[in-house]
């Protein structure tokens, strides 16, 4: 068994870290393996951290949920552009993609939410919103 310590990237939209791959280096854009986010690789003292490509914009939460949902393999619906517009919405009015079929403006609130990286979509079918889809 190896000594060798295991570097990690930390992403702020899930809050979470995730395995750093040989190749990498700061500057690098690498895709959040959990959330779908494109994130810009910077060494810190603390370690790696994954800074928001295209933070704020239109282009960054498309691109997140698409990469999400190919990630997982979900498909969207009809209600998609509908529920993008929201995710806009609330960007310019809580300063983050928070979901828009939940009050609480919290950082596992962020799209995709907490609950739908953790499993509802398996559950349920689909998330709370009716973003993220199981193929049937």
């Amino acid at each position: 068994m190896s000594d060798a310590k295991v570097e990690r990237v930390y992403c702020p939209v899930c809050l979470a870290k995730f395995k750093y791959s040989e190749g990498w280096s700061e500057g690098s854009v690498v895709v959040c393996p959990i959330c779908g986010e494109r994130l810009t690789l910077r060494k810190t003292a603390d370690g790696w951290i994954g800074d928001r490509v295209d933070r704020g914009t239109e282009k960054e939460i498309r691109s997140r949920i698409d990469g999400f949902a190919e990630i997982r393999g979900y498909v969207f619906n009809d209600v998609k552009e509908d529920i993008v517009e929201g995710l806009l919405g609330k960007y310019k009015r809580f300063g983050d993609f928070y979901c828009p079929c939940r009050m609480e403006h919290v950082p596992e609130y962020q799209c995709p939410c907490k609950p739908t990286r953790g499993g509802d979509v398996e559950k349920n079918g689909k998330c709370h919103c009716g973003l993220f889809w199981k193929k049937a």
